[in-house]
């Protein structure tokens, strides 16, 4: 057998472990360069979040079980995460709470909205019981000022609403009907209006949503704006953003997810087939975001390779701006962040890309005028970062304050507890 020397062997490591790895969808140090839809062959209604270097899907699996990544592309089975008392539950999707380090996991059993908490992404979560009866898919949304919203779907009729939160297991309100079903794409086969996502982009709001249903291949993905968390929502005329097509069947139910360089991504199932069902796979796509009219849009993937996203950790992280843009009166303040640890943030609020030599961040700074605010990242040692952007524009007249109330006000067709109520009602007795 002919000896190979050690440099020999570290270039065969090199050339061929991360294909290998890649091949049998591990996650590895390797990032992708490329991939292709599905990035899994199973996994529906995905929600994702990244902590500490890992990415998380919660998906509709029957194992019960996490997923995890290291670049959103290769994915690995994580432990069991859920209860055998939840076993059928749907739609998990998880917060983490900065405030006490926990993670929240909202999920939905028989057509109610339960909550339950863990100490770390992947460990078991301890059930606390439900928030919302009858309700789907429960979202829960953070703003810049760190109010949380939970938004979900009322059933039979499939509205959408919000209940403003006091805490990750507290509602608060007034409880809000963000819409109704009425728009024509959301009817094929059943009119249906579900998983909603919410995401901010220059001081608008968009939730984005699913319609028609879901076991066939009409399912989609639209929007609606709105100038706060509450609403008025106003649905996109050209929805929907994310459509099926002649060979791109039922996506939707998916979350959004940054990646390195700041551009999101859209993490959602689609069907297998054409036939009527529940057999669906895992899709990774990147959005496009428009940022001068702020459309935002995807172009649904199957089997056609692109780039991956930007997880090489010898990059800087883009900075986060906060808040996300606003439409504000009189002044603003703004201010930045960066996940890597130690980089210093420097930017310009002139239209021009910022460089080494531009201002240096220290401490939050305030606007009075319509400002594009733009930062880049720097550390030595590493690959600078992208750029970030938002917009802030003053107006000539103040918003009103965002309601709120210590306790679920309203009088919403559903019940909603003001924590969780660890036993259900008991059915009302047929007439």
């Amino acid at each position: 057998m002919k000896r190979l020397f050690p440099s020999q062997v570290c270039l065969l490591i090199k050339r061929f472990i991360p294909t290998f790895l890649t091949a049998f969808l591990l996650p590895t140090s390797f990032a992708a360069e490329s991939f292709s839809n599905p990035v899994m062959d199973s996994g529906a209604d995905p929600a994702v979040i990244y902590h500490q270097g890992t990415y998380y899907a919660y998906t509709t699996n029957s194992k019960r079980i996490v997923y995890r990544s290291n670049d959103l592309v290769n994915w690995e089975e994580g432990p069991v995460i859920l209860p055998e008392s939840l076993k059928g539950a749907w739609a998990p999707e998880v917060y983490h709470h900065p405030e006490d380090g926990k993670f929240y996991l909202y999920y939905t059993n028989r057509y109610k909205i339960g909550v339950a908490v863990a100490d770390k992404p992947d460990g078991m979560f301890e059930d606390l019981g439900f928030l919302v009866i009858p309700g789907i898919d429960a979202h829960v949304f953070r703003d810049d000022d760190k109010r949380l919203y939970l938004y979900f779907t009322n059933t039979p009729d499939f509205t959408m609403y919000c209940v403003p939160m006091k805490s990750p297991i507290e509602t608060a309100g007034p409880v809000t009907k963000c819409f109704e079903i009425s728009q024509d794409w959301e009817r094929h086969d059943f009119q249906i209006n579900e998983g909603p996502w919410m995401h901010k982009l220059n001081g608008t709001y968009y939730l984005f949503y699913s319609g028609s249903n879901g076991q066939t291949v009409f399912y989609s993905v639209g929007y609606a704006t709105a100038p706060s968390p509450l609403g008025p929502f106003t649905k996109n005329p050209d929805n929907p953003v994310i459509p099926h097509s002649e060979n791109i069947w039922g996506p939707g139910h998916g979350s959004f997810i940054m990646d390195r360089a700041g551009e999101w991504w859209h993490l959602y199932h689609q069907k297998t087939g054409q036939e009527k069902g529940w057999k669906r796979f895992m899709c990774l796509d990147p959005l496009v975001i428009d940022f001068n009219t702020g459309d935002i849009h995807s172009v649904p993937t199957k089997g056609t390779r692109q780039p991956a996203p930007v997880t090489d950790p010898d990059i800087v992280w883009v900075p986060e701006i906060s808040p996300r843009g606003a439409y504000f009166y009189q002044t603003q303040e703004v201010s930045f962040s960066c996940r890597t640890p130690g980089a210093t943030i420097r930017y310009t609020l002139d239209g021009r890309e910022p460089g080494a030599e531009s201002a240096l961040y220290q401490q939050p700074f305030h606007i009075d005028r319509n400002t594009t605010v733009k930062a880049r990242a720097f550390k030595e040692g590493m690959q600078t970062s992208a750029i970030s952007e938002m917009r802030f524009t003053r107006t000539n007249w103040q918003a009103p304050e965002t309601p709120y109330t210590e306790f679920p006000s309203g009088n919403p067709p559903f019940r909603v507890y003001p924590s969780p109520n660890p036993v259900a009602p008991p059915k009302a007795p047929k007439p």
